[in-house]
């Protein structure tokens, strides 16, 4: 997505919540962030003249958190960086495991600001104005089930919520970091919102999807799906003006009217298996939205299939479905998420650890890289190059005809999970597993600007 057409849409977003005309101050980033990965394809790459810039930001704490605890998965949920940043207005808007949002300035990395959100940030922020005023949009909670619903898991009809502690959507004043307010939630608020026509869109952990106003907090409405949602961000096509994201128990996909909340289709994929439903985000290319999901068939046990789906999104009908493999079940976070761009899907899978390059009108492979390493962000795209970070801290960069590997860059401060990579002229921004957030020089990781 251009420079151009970022500004286009953060003034467009600006009018509809105000109702007034609006001016941007942006320094070569984003002016407005509505959604995970910045746009519904999700490929978070922006042209523009921001400089490269080489800079790392240790959460505090997080040195004292690596040298007390060894397990690499508890490190990430006290300290980690869990989900992709959002960079808007020269700031980079970072949240993390620890309950924190951090504003950080993009071409120095200093802190600006720290909100506690009082439970894990597993939300992109989502930065957008509202009321004439710059807000950041995020979502805490956690993935645990108090007893009294764990032991309903599995049972078939009963509705399972998912989260404890401060579960809660929060608007923060992007220039001072203050609470705006907040919405509490019965289940966690863990997936990304969407921002739409003043209104903020998400499911979440308790079986509903919601809308609020974003200028208050009010509900604007709510619809139940029984499923709770908890990785699976939501998804927007703006021209069918359609919201898209799954859900675990049962585990769908679910496709609802952006402006009353209406269902307009639910889609249960055969073999479907363990909370993928609930994990993945699914991305819109043209008329489809696509997605993956882990599958198990009865004769598997410790193994899982990764299959790769295109859903119409006007009908709910399947258009076409590819197995891109078998692999060791994965612990959680079953699906990587795809990057749609110029009508070919790219992603990884957690279940096989290969890339794949998919037709995004038919389903077939152009190509598959086996990379030994396991991956579950939306690759980022920049010109002839697909940027793939994975859980074991490296980031590789293949060439996009082809997939052959052309650079692997490894900082060696901590692997990536579900967090993409988001591009902004000339520099990478992610955040690791350990408590690090990253600004890399496109160069430094071989890829074109």
């Amino acid at each position: 997505m251009t420079f151009k057409t970022i500004m286009r849409l953060g003034l467009a977003a600006c009018a509809i919540a105000t109702g007034v005309s609006c001016t941007v101050q942006a320094a070569d980033t984003p002016s407005f962030w509505p959604m995970y990965a910045m746009q519904p394809g999700h490929n978070a790459a922006m042209k523009s003249p921001f400089p490269a810039v080489n800079w790392t930001y240790e959460v505090p704490g997080a040195a004292d958190a690596r040298k007390a605890v060894k397990n690499n998965t508890i490190i990430r949920d006290l300290v980690g960086f869990p989900i992709g940043v959002a960079v808007v207005d020269g700031a980079v808007f970072a949240p993390n495991d620890n309950g924190y949002l951090y504003k950080l300035d993009a071409r120095t990395g200093k802190l600006e600001w720290s909100f506690n959100a009082h439970n894990q940030l597993m939300t992109t922020p989502v930065v957008a104005t509202a009321g004439g005023k710059q807000l950041v949009f995020i979502g805490a909670g956690n993935s645990v089930f108090t007893y009294s619903h764990a032991k309903k898991f599995g049972v078939n009809g009963v509705a399972v919520i998912r989260g404890s502690d401060v579960s809660a959507v929060d608007a923060v004043d992007a220039a001072t970091g203050k609470l705006v307010w907040t919405y509490g939630t019965k289940g966690e608020d863990m997936p990304t919102a969407v921002f739409d026509k003043g209104m903020l869109l998400f499911g979440n952990g308790d079986g509903h999807i919601y809308a609020l106003d974003a200028v208050t907090g009010a509900l604007k409405w709510k619809t139940a799906i029984m499923s709770f949602v908890s990785m699976s961000s939501a998804t927007f096509d703006p021209k069918k003006n359609v919201i898209i994201m799954g859900g675990t128990h049962p585990s769908n996909i679910y496709a609802l009217d952006a402006a009353t909340g209406k269902p307009l289709w639910t889609v249960h994929p055969k073999n479907i298996f363990s909370s993928s439903g609930g994990d993945g985000t699914w991305a819109v290319g043209g008329n489809v939205t696509i997605g993956q999901i882990e599958t198990r068939t009865s004769s598997q046990k410790a193994t899982s299939g990764s299959e790769e789906i295109a859903i119409d999104i006007g009908t709910g009908k399947i258009v076409w479905s590819k197995t891109l493999g078998v692999g060791k079940t994965p612990p959680r976070n079953k699906d990587a998420v795809p990057a749609i761009v110029d009508g070919v899907v790219y992603t990884g899978s957690p279940v096989t650890h290969d890339e794949y390059a998919i037709d995004a009108k038919t389903g077939k492979i152009i190509w598959t890289a086996p990379l030994k390493a396991g991956m579950k962000a939306a690759p980022t795209i920049v010109g002839d190059d697909v940027i793939q970070p994975t859980g074991k801290g490296k980031i590789f960069t293949l060439a996009k005809s082809s997939g052959k590997v052309t650079h692997v860059y490894d900082q060696k401060e901590g692997g990536y999970g579900p967090q993409n990579g988001v591009a902004v002229g000339s520099t990478y921004f992610i955040g690791t597993n350990d408590g690090f957030m990253q600004a890399i020089p496109l160069k430094m990781l071989g890829a074109s600007e």
